[in-house]
């Protein structure tokens, strides 16, 4: 990505006012005359829904060729962010993303990647044939266990979740590996959920080797209890369903153990969603 002209900058704007905290944005790049290379960055905070100039106009007889730009959803909600090429004061959007809270976008000189709070890149897999129906996907991997002192008590799936706009409708999946510290001790597997207009879903997970405790649910945190056995490898839990949200927030994974300081280890794992209306 390069500037060839004095009339051209990229900007950066939201598509709202932040809840908490600017995003930053920092850029690099190097100027190219017909006998000279000097390099150059800038870092600056967004201002809302003004737009800021992440990389200025380069001189004249100047090619200011892009190497990096990172921008990280560092407020509390999500964003939209936009990023544009301004000539002469004439928008070009050149890329739209939509960041959960601590979620990132970059710029790497190939291209524009999204990464995930945990620092894994965001794949779009296209399902169907338009491109509505994209759906995200969030891996998280590494051991999260749940021994908790009080029996089934509900735990984050620690990035494993995605923020909702109210009146909008998504549709989601999750599948997670985990252990179970014995047979005997069993888990619960739910989502948290901002207020909804309504949430239509479905749950399973291990119950034995050719069982499975199968769940509905139209409220958050269902089924209230954990079941009553696990396998102590080769467990699975999957959700999935509808949602309307009627507040803004966030969709979690959590889960629980049925036995007091017994463990029920997260393994490995994902959500994969989309906005559906």
């Amino acid at each position: 990505m390069k500037l060839t002209a004095t009339t051209k900058k990229i900007q950066v704007v939201l598509g709202e006012s932040i809840t908490t905290n600017q995003i930053p944005c920092y850029a690099t790049w190097k100027d190219f005359t017909a006998t000279t290379c000097v390099e150059g960055d800038n870092l600056i905070n967004t201002n809302n829904t003004t737009d800021i100039d992440l990389v200025g106009a380069p001189d004249a007889s100047t090619s200011r060729i892009i190497d990096f730009i990172n921008i990280i959803n560092t407020d509390t909600v999500l964003h939209n962010v936009i990023v544009k090429i301004d000539v002469s004061g004439t928008d070009y959007i050149i890329k739209k993303s939509v960041l959960n809270a601590g979620e990132r976008l970059e710029f790497d000189g190939k291209g524009f990647k999204e990464f995930t709070v945990l620092g894994g890149e965001k794949v779009q897999q296209t399902s169907g044939m338009i491109a509505s129906q994209d759906l995200t996907v969030v891996v998280v991997e590494g051991d999260q266990v749940n021994n908790n002192a009080t029996a089934n008590t509900l735990q984050n799936v620690t990035g494993l979740a995605f923020d909702v706009v109210a009146g909008n409708t998504y549709y989601f999946e999750v599948i997670c590996a985990y252990l179970s510290a014995a047979t005997t001790t069993g888990s619960r597997w739910v989502i948290d959920c901002p207020a909804v207009t309504f949430l239509n879903g479905s749950s399973e997970y291990t119950l034995t080797a050719t069982t499975k405790t199968v769940n509905s649910f139209s409220a958050k945190q269902i089924p209230a209890a954990s079941n009553a056995s696990s396998l102590a490898a080769g467990n699975v839990a999957t959700i999935w369903g509808i949602i309307k949200p009627s507040a803004n927030g966030t969709v979690q994974v959590q889960f629980a153990s049925e036995i007091l300081n017994s463990a029920i280890t997260y393994k490995s794992g994902f959500i994969r969603y989309r906005q559906i209306v």
